[in-house]
């Protein structure tokens, strides 16, 4: 408890520093102001490995461990993209929110979880941590994309007002980088998705249990979700969608997927 007491203290405090960081202004040349925020991203992806490895030894929950290793993910994604997107780097203030929902969440799975004893496998089957990866990368990838569609949304409603704002203007990349950034993040959700659907029917298949059991509320919610992208995608090439449409589409895409990992696992 003292371990896990220390780590959770560590995580907020570098959490409150990165958040506080995420509203200083960073230039596309290198200085302290990006070296700082770059580094204390690093220590962020560094305590979510560290709070992973934690979970994977002292805490028996499969929600809990999988919750972790998303956060650990999420940042390190977050880290790479920043060191070579600087475009990227100005959606930071964006991702806080949402940084603080998902640790909230793991800190609430983890602190009722501490007490119990039983081994956890996840791990047991080389199709299922490739399922598991692909899932929590397409989770990650689609929450960008979904952020950054919000942007797109931001951007939009300030042009159509006509007037300036600094927040917006000095902190927030312009529409047509938005709208770059979204479609490419939904690319890779897809293959994610896919990579994700294929790895646990091979999965299922090892087990030996009947095909038609694979298709359950988790499978069929992923689909669903696969199949909202690919309509992003397509009908954005074909016939254009608006920013607001792209933003509702993703949402939904995103809501399903996260109701799929999480929301199926909480109800059982």
């Amino acid at each position: 408890m003292n371990i896990y007491t220390s780590i959770e203290a560590i995580s907020i405090l570098s959490f409150i520093l990165f958040s506080l960081l995420c509203f200083t202004r960073i230039e596309n040349n290198t200085d302290i102001n990006k070296i700082s925020y770059l580094f204390t991203l690093f220590f962020q992806a560094f305590l979510g490995f560290v709070y992973y490895i934690f979970v994977l030894n002292f805490i028996s929950n499969k929600l809990a461990l999988v919750a972790s290793l998303l956060i650990f993910i999420l940042f390190s994604i977050f880290f790479i993209l920043s060191i070579f997107s600087f475009q990227f780097i100005r959606l930071r203030i964006l991702f806080v929110p949402f940084f603080l929902i998902i640790i909230i969440f793991r800190f609430l799975i983890c602190i009722s979880s501490l007490d119990k004893t039983s081994e956890v496998q996840l791990f047991e089957s080389q199709y299922l941590v490739i399922h598991i990866i692909s899932s929590l990368l397409s989770y990650s990838l689609i929450t960008i994309s979904l952020v950054t569609s919000y942007c797109i949304v931001i951007q939009d409603s300030n042009i159509k007002k006509m007037r300036y704002n600094r927040i917006i203007n000095n902190f927030l990349p312009s529409l047509y980088e938005s709208e770059i950034l979204a479609i490419r993040f939904l690319y890779l959700t897809i293959i994610f998705l896919i990579i994700s659907l294929v790895s646990g029917l091979y999965y299922f298949i090892e087990t030996g249990d009947n095909l038609i059991y694979f298709f359950n509320e988790k499978v069929i919610f992923s689909l669903i979700s696969l199949f909202l992208t690919l309509m992003i995608i397509i009908v954005r090439v074909y016939r254009g969608l608006s920013g607001k449409m792209v933003f509702k589409m993703v949402l939904l895409s995103y809501l399903l997927i996260s109701f799929s990992y999480f929301g199926v696992r909480l109800l059982n």
